[in-house]
């Protein structure tokens, strides 16, 4: 089923860690699995949807804007 997002196109996700993501197919399903940072990519090759996935989330969050982590080594 092709779910068409508000910006008028399918909704495709592809995490900005890694490749997961093709079996999602709404904004809200991405939500209820726990994927955070979703924003429209319409340059993407492969997606039109960007965001992080749960098995990503914490070592991405865990990064500061410069990339350092916020962790103490």
């Amino acid at each position: 089923m092709c779910i068409q997002s508000e910006h008028g196109c399918p909704f495709t996700l592809v995490c900005a860690q890694c490749d997961a993501g093709d079996h999602i197919t709404s904004y809200d399903q991405a939500l209820a699995e726990g994927w955070t940072r979703i924003e429209f990519a319409p340059d993407l090759p492969m997606a039109n949807y960007v965001g992080v996935c749960p098995d990503c989330r914490e070592d991405f969050e865990g990064l500061t804007q410069d990339g350092k982590s916020e962790r103490p080594d």
